[in-house]
């Protein structure tokens, strides 16, 4: 694909992410994307297709790339202490990176779901979920952690990082930086080990 190409279809996601995450799904109209963009109509038709076509591209884009991220901190070698604290830290980089992308994508989980094309979120979650508790299960098979229900582990664990960045979201409190991710991570694994 041609540079120019690239750069128009990245105008495209970026203005649709803008007007997404502040009007929603359904109050934005394509004119207003291309207008945003700089581009004509026949050119989003060209690279998404439709409205739609630029949402999916937009949000599944953004959730496969997470899950890589994710999926690459977990697959380090060392100790699961130190696993966990490079995905706190992803989460809350992912966060900080993109604050509109991180408003548009809580506005897909709370609103109801005829808001906007449907996307399955919760089996996104699942496996993020379930990467995170492979890990922890191994740290206990390691004996770096004590036996105890996964499951609440995880609430736990996801609990914590998604009302930290609920937090920053609402009104810029707590700080999403490394040093809160750690903190997390090491108080919730003074509980979990031996």
């Amino acid at each position: 694909m041609a540079t120019a190409e690239v750069r128009s279809s990245d105008r495209i996601l970026q203005s649709a992410l803008e007007l997404f995450s502040s009007k929603g799904y359904d109050a934005t109209a394509v004119r207003e994307i291309c207008e945003a963009a700089g581009i004509t109509k026949p050119t989003l038709y060209h690279f998404y297709g439709s409205k739609e076509g630029v949402y999916r591209a937009l949000v599944e884009g953004v959730l496969e790339r997470f899950r890589g991220q994710i999926l690459e901190q977990l697959a380090q070698a060392g100790p699961v202490a130190g696993r966990l604290r490079h995905v706190a830290r992803q989460y809350f980089a992912a966060a900080r990176g993109q604050r509109d992308l991180m408003r548009f994508l809580f506005s897909i989980v709370h609103n109801p779901p005829a808001s906007a094309p449907a996307i399955d979120l919760s089996s996104f979650y699942e496996e993020i979920v379930r990467m995170v508790s492979e890990a922890t299960e191994e740290g206990v098979r390691r004996g770096e952690l004590a036996p105890g229900p996964t499951d609440v582990r995880m609430l736990l664990f996801m609990g914590a990082l998604g009302e930290a960045l609920c937090g920053w979201m609402l009104h810029g409190r707590p700080e999403l930086t490394e040093d809160l991710a750690d903190s997390i991570v090491d108080t919730l694994l003074r509980g979990w080990k031996n």
